[in-house]
């Protein structure tokens, strides 16, 4: 099930199963390519991967004014 689907589910009161998200990813995309060869910003690329997925998915950042200031970051580097 999508993320939007299990918060409708919720949202309505009906029982949604617990379902971890899976994080596909094309190893051979320019984005995967630049981490490889960048070991010290790593981490932050990476958190920043996963959170644009989470939002292209339809769901919602635990914490974006961290999301914005990793963004900021990067973008200054």
């Amino acid at each position: 099930l999508s993320g939007n689907l299990l918060r409708m589910l919720k949202a309505a009161g009906q029982q949604a199963p617990d379902m971890k998200p899976i994080l596909e990813i094309n190893p051979e995309h320019p984005l995967l390519l630049k981490l490889k060869s960048d070991d010290k910003q790593f981490d932050e690329w990476t958190e920043v991967l996963f959170d644009q997925a989470l939002l292209a998915e339809g769901g919602q950042l635990n914490d974006p004014a961290a999301y914005v200031k990793r963004i900021n970051q990067l973008l200054l580097s």
